[in-house]
């Protein structure tokens, strides 16, 4: 289109020439790619392209410059610590309980009852473990830091703090994303406790298996390399709760109804993004170790 002048005054460019920038705080020239993808599945591709930069800056931030916001850190561990201690371990003391019924059923019409702890507890600390201790960090904490940087968001607290030369990457995301990660990390140890003495539980009130036998076979399955991996599975599992939660509240709109969809939005990707990375990541654990699992 032409430019419009006016007598008097200089010549004025039609703004539909003026370069148009991205909104968002991952707008740039790499989002012009998303426009080749079908529109069905563009906004899922934009957003996972979304968390995925954000992860990257926040590794990069926590990297390059490993010092001052560690006491942050420590305050979100403790606060996520405080907050989901208990119903963790409630909900995984109940959900490998209710397990216990149909594997001592299963076990027993076999004939081979000494092989249910090795059973449920190498199928529990491969996938019903870490499922639900970060089900749990997601549901609660997730939904608080989605609730916190939406507030922040819907306020213009981002914004302002952009104005003053504050990043809100480092100040806001860093901490939360790394307390988070860490935290998820150290309850693996704990859940795998928990884990052990329900099976035990189960199968001395179900089963009639005495605690010596029980524990006389439960080792012939559960191995070093077994216990390592679910540790990092906790670590990844903690970082894509972060990632996640932290992306939609820093991309919260539309007041107090778009916060409480962001909110809703946070906890349903989180839960389906945990599933499908349990499902790739024991793939690639038991392809790199294909003997974890067999009886000695």
């Amino acid at each position: 289109m032409s430019s419009t002048t006016q007598p008097g005054s200089a010549s004025i460019p039609d703004l539909v020439e003026l370069p148009i920038e991205p909104d968002g705080p991952y707008g740039g020239r790499l989002s012009s790619v998303v426009s080749f993808v079908p529109k069905p599945l563009r906004g899922a591709v934009n957003e996972a392209g979304g968390m995925a930069e954000l992860l990257i800056k926040v590794a990069w931030s926590a990297i390059r410059h490993p010092r001052g916001y560690w006491q942050d850190v420590f305050e979100e561990m403790a606060f996520t610590i405080k907050r989901s201690w208990l119903s963790i371990s409630l909900a995984l003391f109940g959900f490998l309980l209710a397990l216990t019924v149909p594997s001592m059923t299963w076990v027993q019409l076999a004939g081979v009852g000494e092989l249910y702890g090795p059973l449920l507890l190498m199928h529990s600390v491969r996938t019903f473990t870490v499922w639900v201790a970060t089900l749990l960090v997601a549901g609660v904490i997730g939904a608080a830091i989605t609730a916190e940087l939406g507030s922040r968001k819907v306020r213009e607290e981002l914004d302002a703090m952009q104005v003053m030369g504050i990043d809100p990457i480092r100040v806001l995301v860093v901490p939360r994303i790394v307390s988070v990660t860490l935290v998820t990390t150290l309850l693996s140890v704990p859940a795998a406790l928990i884990t052990l003495l329900s099976c035990q539980f189960g199968a001395q009130v179900i089963g009639g298996i005495d605690r010596a036998s029980f524990y006389q076979f439960v080792w012939l399955t559960l191995s070093p390399v077994e216990l390592l991996a679910m540790v990092f599975n906790c670590l990844l599992a903690g970082a894509l709760i972060g990632t996640v939660c932290c992306y939609k509240g820093l991309t919260a709109a539309g007041g107090a109804m778009g916060l409480g969809r962001a909110v809703n939005q946070a906890v349903v990707i989180a839960f389906v993004s945990l599933f499908v990375m349990q499902l790739g990541y024991n793939a690639v654990v038991l392809g790199l170790f294909p003997d974890l699992g067999a009886f000695k």
